[in-house]
């Protein structure tokens, strides 16, 4: 389970970066599986995507996916750590069906990568 535990994590060989910052224990645990998947050739958290998006009462807001992930296949995902209890709130399907619009056209998977909190 997810705490608000932020950090660095180092000594990492898959990312651009010597260190990658992140925002809770889920997205460290969920870095480590990076790091040992065969598959991963790439990873990180500090690729500068921005996704524009409209909230639900209309305001233009972007957001930032958690992860840019290249696997040895050539495929790219874009993934976003979201707990069970925020998939199903109104503004986060709207930033998820736009995010999934950016992707599509830059032949991007977009995935949302759910758990209980």
């Amino acid at each position: 389970m997810p705490g608000q535990n932020f950090g660095v994590i180092e000594n990492i060989t898959k990312s651009p970066y010597n260190l990658e910052y992140y925002d809770s224990s889920w997205e460290l645990e969920f870095m480590k599986e990076l790091e040992e998947d065969d598959t991963v050739t790439k990873w990180t958290k500090n690729h500068g995507i921005r996704i524009p998006y409209f909230t639900e009462d209309n305001k233009f807001k972007t957001y930032n996916p958690d992860f840019l992930v290249e696997y040895e296949d050539g495929r790219i995902e874009l993934v976003e750590m979201k707990g069970e209890h925020l998939v199903n709130n109104p503004n986060t399907r709207r930033k998820m069906e736009f995010a999934k619009k950016w992707c599509s056209p830059r032949n991007i998977k977009f995935r949302i990568y759910s758990k209980y909190q």
